[in-house]
C-alpha cells in the first residue's frame, strides 16, 4: 500500500500490525537508511542479535532466491519477532521479492531498502498495491522541512539560533538526510559548550574549502607532520580563518578522542566507541579518529584540552602577541610531541 507523505513519520514510529513488510525507496539514500533503522529498532531492540535479525543483500537473493523464503519462515528465539533486513537495488530485489511475497507472516517483519528505484519499477508498483506491504517513498526535504530538521536537531543539543541562521544553514545542506545529519552534528559538537554559533563559524564548519582545510590541519598536527603544518597554518591565515574558530575546532576534536578513549577503557572496541559518539562524526573522519585514538591517551588529551582553553583566553586578550603566532607555536609543539610519540 502506498503511504501518504503526511502519514509516513507516524507509521515509522508506530507501525501498524496489518503491515508485514515495508519497502523504503526513492532518491534520498540517507533517509531510506534512517527510516529503515527506526523501523527495525521498533521491532527489535538489538539489531546485532543473529537469532532475531536476518540480513540479506540483493546480490545474494539474485543468486539464490530461496534464501529470502528461508529467512521469512525461520523462527526467532525467546518468542521475539523475526526481522528480515533486505538491501539492494530495485533490479536485484524485484524478482525475488515477487517470488517470495507469499511467505509473509505474522511472526516476521520484512524491511526492504531499495536503491536506484523509480516509481515505475515493477518492485515499487507491486508493493504500492499489496495490502500487507507499506510502500514508503523517501524524497529529500523541501525548504520548510529542511529548516525544521535543522532547528529540531540543534534544539536537541540545547542550541537555539535565529531564524536567519536556520535558513542560512539549510541553504548549505545537501539533498541527502545522512549527510545533513552529520553536518548538523558538526555544528552541535562545535557549539556544545557555548550553545551558540555565528555565521562565520558556520562558514568554516560547513563550507567545503574551509572545513577541509581545518581537517587537514588537524590531521597534520595529530599525525605529527611538522613540515606540512607550516604550509597549512599560512593557508588558514590567508583565508582569514579566525584563531578562535581554529582553537575550538581542535577542542571539539579532542573531546571526540577523549570519548573514544573512555569507551575503549570500558571494554568497547574502537569501532563501537566511535559508534556511540553523540552527535555522530562525519563518516569521512572515522579513519582519522581510529588512527589518532590509537596513539593519544585520554590523560594526554585532557591535559591538551586544558592547554587549548588557556590558549583561547590568551587569544581573546588582544593582538600582542599575535594570536596566529600563539596558535602556530602551540600546534607545532603538539605535532613535534606526537611525532616523537612522547605522551
Amino acid at each position: 500500500m502506498k503511504i501518504s507523505p503526511k502519514d509516513i513519520d507516524s507509521l515509522i514510529k508506530r507501525p501498524k500490525e496489518s503491515f508485514l513488510a515495508y519497502l523504503l525507496h526513492g532518491p534520498d539514500s540517507g533517509l531510506i537508511d534512517e527510516r529503515a533503522s527506526t523501523l527495525a529498532h521498533v521491532f527489535s531492540p538489538n539489531l546485532e542479535d543473529p537469532f532475531s535479525i536476518s540480513r540479506l543483500t540483493g546480490k545474494e537473493i539474485q543468486t539464490d532466491p530461496a534464501l529470502l523464503a528461508d529467512a521469512l519462515n525461520s523462527i526467532a528465539l525467546m518468542d521475539t519477532l523475526k526481522v528480515v533486513l533486505l538491501n539492494g537495488t530495485s533490479n536485484e530485489l524485484g524478482s525475488a521479492v515477487k517470488a517470495n511475497i507469499k511467505y509473509l507472516n505474522l511472526d516476521c517483519r520484512l524491511i526492504i531498502t531499495a536503491r536506484q528505484s523509480t516509481t515505475k519499477h515493477s518492485l515499487i508498483t507491486l508493493c504500492d498495491k499489496h495490502p500487507q506491504i507499506a510502500s514508503i517513498a523517501c524524497y529529500p526535504d523541501d525548504d520548510i522541512n529542511l529548516r525544521r530538521f535543522v532547528r529540531n536537531n540543534l534544539s536537541e543539543h540545547g542550541i537555539n539560533i535565529s531564524n536567519e541562521l536556520i535558513v542560512y544553514i539549510s541553504e548549505k545542506l545537501s539533498t541527502d538526510r545522512a549527510i545533513n545529519r552529520s553536518e548538523i552534528g558538526k555544528l552541535a559538537l562545535y557549539a556544545a559548550t557555548t550553545k551558540s554559533i555565528k555565521q562565520q563559524e558556520i562558514d568554516v564548519l560547513l563550507g567545503d574549502n574551509s572545513s577541509q582545510l581545518i581537517d587537514q590541519l588537524v590531521n597534520a598536527v595529530f599525525d605529527g607532520k611538522t613540515k606540512k603544518l607550516g604550509f597549512l597554518l599560512e593557508k588558514t591565515k590567508s583565508e582569514d580563518l579566525q584563531p578562535i574558530i581554529i582553537i575550538r575546532y581542535f577542542q571539539s576534536y579532542l573531546k571526540i578522542l577523549i570519548s573514544v578513549g573512555a569507551g575503549k577503557k570500558s571494554g568497547l572496541s574502537t569501532a563501537a566507541a566511535i559508534g556511540n559518539l553523540r552527535p555522530p562524526i562525519y563518516f569521512k573522519r572515522k579513519e582519522a579518529v581510529i588512527r589518532h585514538s590509537g596513539v593519544c591517551t585520554v590523560g594526554w588529551c585532557l591535559a591538551l584540552l586544558k592547554r587549548l582553553m588557556l590558549l583561547e583566553k590568551q587569544c581573546k586578550r588582544g593582538t600582542n602577541p599575535n594570536p596566529f603566532s600563539l596558535i602556530g607555536q602551540s600546534l607545532l609543539g603538539i605535532a613535534i610531541s606526537l611525532s616523537r610519540q612522547r605522551f
